[in-house]
């Protein structure tokens, strides 16, 4: 009876031995193997958030290294979807379409893999210019999802293919419809933003554009091509209206672009364009005070430009002798150019003028009244320059150089 016992106990450690070893050689093996799958399937989703170039190709090489293997069916839409992705967005477009459409046809798919993939073959298909069956396939995403993330990105995708194809009042109500869906989509409210300005709603675009930038620096930060596209379209835009001499709401976007923390050189040029959109609207006070800041700022590109600007409004104003002192500080101190050629020209004329003025003076002084000087005196006060100038003494005269 013992020895039964015994041999019963022995065989049955025996099975024990064999079945650990076997779990651990086969059972242990495929939970490792599956562990390792899955943690190159999220190294590479995180090179899918990323937007550098390497990112792009390194994603392309786990997913692609994944697809040719032998993949747990749990991962197998997993890893073709986001090979798919990944070639997309190294922009292997074609490539990625096929991987889409031959998901489609695998059986067993769940709602939330169908929806993505409308997702994803109508956004890409609309990339392609592919509009009838592209927005099909968004629409079908839109009608069965209830993923208010997927629908906000399926909206955004349609707003952008009417941005691109100038439909702005379309992609604006679309961009505001994916907000709607997920307030955090930043494309869609970039989107918003730049349809905003197409339509001219500058104003309303700034409030998008500083409300974007002021939530993404609280969190990850603000895109830098984003924000800097932003700020160098209001300062385009700015000089555009400068040219077409709508001085008012020149000055009014120089101003906006002054408050985005610009570069030194937009800083330099907003002030010394607001100066002159003053001169021009015959506001030569707030002129002075622009271009003074223009002088006085780190930046001094403009800043020749600026004391001739300067030199101009005090002639215009009558203060010849100050004129006069700004006109030769231009020559002293930059080299010779149609710049300072114009201020010597410019500095003789203000001379001359307060030679005249002295003149007058002295004449009054001995009894002479102003009828006794004749019409040919009085017109010989204006030098050569002044009479070819005449026309020109108005604000824009100093403009263009």
């Amino acid at each position: 009876m013992n020895r039964s016992i015994v041999a019963l106990a022995g065989f049955l450690f025996i099975c024990a031995g064999i079945i650990t070893a076997f779990y651990q050689t086969t059972i242990e093996s495929k939970l490792d193997k599956s562990q390792s799958i899955l943690e190159k399937i999220k190294e590479g989703e995180e090179y899918l958030k990323q937007t550098n170039p390497s990112s792009k190709e390194k994603a392309v090489n786990i997913f692609s290294e994944l697809a040719g293997k032998e993949a747990s069916s749990v991962y197998e839409f997993r890893v073709k979807y986001n090979q798919a992705r990944a070639l997309e967005k190294n922009g292997d477009h074609y490539l990625a379409l096929d991987i889409y459409k031959n998901l489609r046809t695998k059986p067993n798919l769940t709602d939330s893999e169908r929806d993505q993939l409308s997702y994803s073959l109508g956004n890409l298909l609309l990339k392609l210019d592919q509009e009838a069956e592209g927005k099909g396939h968004l629409e079908s995403a839109l009608r069965s999802s209830t993923d208010q993330k997927l629908r906000s990105k399926v909206l955004q995708s349609l707003g952008d293919f009417q941005y691109k194809h100038n439909q702005f009042e379309p992609a604006r109500k679309n961009y505001v419809l994916a907000l709607q869906e997920d307030a955090n989509n930043t494309d869609a409210r970039i989107g918003w933003g730049r349809t905003l300005r197409k339509q001219g709603k500058d104003w309303a675009s700034f409030d998008v554009f500083d409300e974007y930038i002021d939530t993404e620096n609280q969190l990850a930060g603000a895109n830098e091509k984003v924000v800097d596209e932003y700020k160098d379209s209001v300062f385009v835009q700015a000089k555009a209206l400068y040219s077409k001499k709508t001085y008012w709401k020149s000055i009014e976007l120089f101003q906006k672009a002054l408050t985005l923390n610009p570069t030194p050189s937009i800083e330099e040029n907003s002030l010394y364009y607001i100066a002159s959109a003053y001169d021009a609207l015959g506001r030569q006070s707030q002129a002075l005070e622009f271009i003074n800041k223009a002088l006085n700022n780190a930046n001094s590109s403009l800043d020749q430009a600026a004391l001739y600007k300067k030199g101009t409004i005090y002639f215009r104003q009558g203060k010849f002798a100050n004129a006069a002192g700004i006109f030769q500080t231009i020559v002293d101190k930059y080299p010779k150019n149609h710049i300072t050629e114009k201020a010597i020209a410019w500095k003789k004329e203000s001379m001359d003028q307060i030679q005249d003025s002295d003149e007058v003076g002295n004449t009054t002084t001995q009894g002479l009244d102003e009828e006794s000087v004749s019409g040919d005196d009085r017109k010989s006060s204006v030098s050569p320059l002044m009479e070819k100038n005449k026309s020109n003494f108005n604000s824009s005269s100093d403009l263009d150089f």
